[in-house]
């Protein structure tokens, strides 16, 4: 009996969401009349080359969110940082620009 009623009672509030949902307008862009809003700092998907980086981390630094992850050993031979992996999710990233200058 009481599992039939939380039945109901989720069926209901689902019922009730998806009433509140009908008077709200579509979020749909028309693309080649209309364009969507995109931050200042936008500039598109970062150039990196794994060969020219000296692992200093400014990118980490100056990352509003510290996206980038940079993974380096010390290399004693040499007396330099050794660049290991360098990712960044651009799922998550909105602020390229930060980035961008900070690697020229």
């Amino acid at each position: 009996l009481w599992s039939t009623i939380r039945a109901a009672r989720y069926i209901g509030q689902g019922f009730i969401i998806t009433l509140s949902h009908t008077n709200r307008l579509p979020i749909t862009i028309h693309y080649p009349y209309e364009k969507s809003i995109t931050s200042e700092h936008f500039r598109g998907r970062i150039h990196f080359e794994f060969d020219k980086c000296i692992a200093c981390e400014v990118c980490v630094r100056v990352c509003p969110i510290d996206l980038p992850l940079v993974d380096w050993r010390f290399e004693k031979d040499i007396k330099r940082k050794q660049l290991l992996n360098y990712s960044i999710d651009f799922g998550v990233c909105t602020s390229l620009s930060f980035i961008e200058g900070s690697s020229n």
